[in-house]
């Protein structure tokens, strides 16, 4: 009963996290128009990135810390420092790439995106006590509270700034109020270990190479968008922000059965429960492939006339375009899957080198895809890269697997 609660609360959680990302565009670009949604679209996929840096990799490596190799509090610190150094980061980009109001627009979607860094680690702790379902409930109250929060401001005042500083400065105290109810209530740590800053450091170095490759694995997806602005005009960006969103539905459905079963499948893994472990990895990804199907089917058919009406667009033009990008959101879901249980096992050190790698070729036939196929060239090259890591991920782990 423990763990079906777990599954549908976790789903509630992602779900609504997800939601929200939609909804903050969809309002932009009806209250604030096309172009502004595009620098909006742009500020935030870089908050998304800079998110990376927040996160650090953490997230899989701390709910698979079955036996507890470093403490609640060491976890707490090393976000501490890596949320300052994305909130630094945030400042320098804001400052180099916009003028004006901009730059605080840029700063304020950073810091709202630090939030969401702030949020992860208390969820990490539920999820390594077992109390995903408590962990689903949180995620999903402060991500009911922020859209709603941010869709009423910029409803009301048609001001994206003041919006954007009161969701930020109202989204953070309810983060810290739930989820230090949440811990507190259901997975206490009292008792822990003292502090080590030498442990704090270790932590940092053990999650570099993971946080390396998250890293390059967001630069990699949001490559063709930095690539369109400097070829295609700004509301171009609005165009495929709004396309690109449903590929990520996807991994959605990947995470509400996935997120909740990691940990799980990490005792199979070090438990030496090998047969169990090949079951629930394959189990995952017959389910993606088979969502993956489903979803592009529902998206050709159904998806772009949905999205049209929700953002008030035309993308008629965008048809075969869309279908590429659901495609894409498919295969880079079960890359998703792969990297996840990489670290989960403990074999993630090579994560980084191979996104680097697919970064580079990303990068070197992006611009002239881009030129030759407009924004269809940006939808075949995150296909491209999301079918790279695909076939050497599944090699890695195969590999692994047969030397066990």
């Amino acid at each position: 009963m423990k763990k079906t609660s777990g599954f549908v609360w976790n789903m509630i959680g992602s779900a609504c996290y997800s939601l929200s990302s939609i909804l903050y565009l969809m309002v932009v670009t009806r209250i604030c128009g096309p172009e502004e949604g595009g620098f909006f679209s742009l500020a935030y996929a870089t908050a998304q990135l800079l998110l990376s840096v927040g996160r650090y990799g953490m997230r899989t490596y701390q709910a698979t810390d079955l036996r507890e190799q470093y403490s609640f509090r060491e976890y707490i610190w090393s976000r501490v420092i890596s949320v300052s150094a994305m909130a630094a980061m945030g400042a320098v980009y804001s400052l180099y790439a916009f003028r004006g109001k901009f730059i605080a627009i840029s700063f304020l979607v950073v810091a709202m995106k630090a939030i969401d860094a702030v949020e992860d680690v208390y969820h990490g702790r539920l999820q390594q006590t077992h109390n995903v379902a408590r962990m689903g409930q949180a995620q999903a109250l402060r991500n009911v509270y922020t859209p709603v929060c941010f869709s009423a401001v910029l409803i009301l005042t048609k001001d994206l700034l003041l919006t954007l500083a009161v969701t930020v400065s109202t989204s953070l105290v309810v983060c810290i109020a739930v989820n230090q109810y949440m811990v507190r209530r259901y997975a206490a740590v009292s008792g822990q270990r003292r502090i080590s800053g030498k442990s704090v450091v270790g932590l940092i170095k053990s999650c570099t190479g993971i946080f390396v490759g998250t890293f390059l694995s967001l630069l990699l997806y949001n490559i063709p968008k930095y690539a369109m602005a400097g070829v295609l005009s700004p509301e171009y960006q609005t165009y495929y922000s709004i396309l690109f969103m449903p590929s990520f539905v996807v991994t959605l459905l990947c995470e509400f059965i996935f997120k909740p079963t990691i940990t799980t499948i990490a005792g199979h893994w070090f438990d030496g429960e090998y047969k169990r472990f090949d079951r629930a990895v394959l189990a995952c990804l017959g389910f993606i492939v088979v969502c993956t199907v489903l979803v592009t089917l529902a998206g050709h058919l159904l998806g772009r006339r949905i999205l049209e009406l929700l953002y008030g667009v035309d993308l008629s033009a965008f048809k075969l375009h869309f279908v590429v990008l659901l495609i894409g959101g498919g295969i880079c879901s079960c890359v998703y899957m792969l990297y996840n249980i990489l670290i989960a096992i403990r074999h993630g050190g090579s994560i980084k080198t191979v996104y680097a790698i697919v970064a580079v070729a990303s990068v070197l036939v992006v611009n002239p895809m881009i030129s030759r196929f407009g924004m269809m060239g940006a939808a075949m090259n995150y296909l491209f890269s999301g079918s790279m890591l695909l076939v050497i991920f599944a090699s890695i782990l195969l590999v692994i697997c047969r030397k066990r």
